[in-house]
């Protein structure tokens, strides 16, 4: 069994749900990865609803993500699957081209990412006006056609995505936008004068 890692924030995940976690999580992505890097599932609990949270790395630069809430938690869980194997039946395709095409990639250009906490937040308590650093990490810019970006980000469950145009070198932006729809930014070529 792949390396597939289960946690609970502030609740206690028996051996029980653990095994149920792994056996399914391993089965749902069996079918389409020979292998995967690693899966990370936590349980968390609110006043009424358990929510599972699933974070897959696939490979390198494939990520997949999803959440549910349910009244327990393995209602929370099998949904959570549920949305898994939906993005990747869906994709699966993609993934196969998308993969085959990585590998020709020479080059990734890596920025850092920073996460910060709310400044609106941040003023009701205190008076700094630096906005604080929660994480950061390394973020790889892929080279990449806007139907992979687009795959990525939904498989991710990220409301953007930043990466360089396989058709024009340029660095381009996906986003969702409040209305559902999905925006493009992509810059316009200089007119020469």
């Amino acid at each position: 069994m792949s390396d597939i890692s289960v946690s609970g924030k502030q609740t206690k995940v028996g051996i029980n749900l653990t095994q149920h976690v792994k056996i399914n999580l391993d089965t749902s992505l069996k079918k389409y990865f020979s292998s995967f890097i690693s899966a990370n599932v936590q349980f968390s609990k609110s006043k009424y609803n358990f929510k599972c949270e699933i974070n897959i790395h696939v490979e390198s630069s494939i990520f997949v993500q999803s959440n549910a809430l349910s009244n327990d938690a393995y209602g929370a869980f099998n949904i959570a699957n549920e949305k898994i194997k939906k993005r990747v039946r869906r994709y699966h395709r993609k993934l196969v081209d998308h993969r085959t095409n990585s590998k020709k990639l020479v080059k990734e250009d890596f920025v850092n990412h920073y996460t910060f906490k709310d400044p609106d937040e941040i003023k009701k308590t205190s008076e700094i006006d630096n906005p604080l650093i929660v994480a950061e990490t390394e973020y790889s810019i892929k080279k990449i056609t806007v139907s992979e970006a687009l795959m990525l980000m939904n498989l991710s469950e990220e409301n953007a995505i930043l990466f360089k145009n396989s058709k024009n070198n340029k660095l381009n932006v996906l986003y969702k936008k409040k209305d559902g729809n999905i925006a493009w930014i992509d810059p316009k070529k200089k007119d020469k004068k």
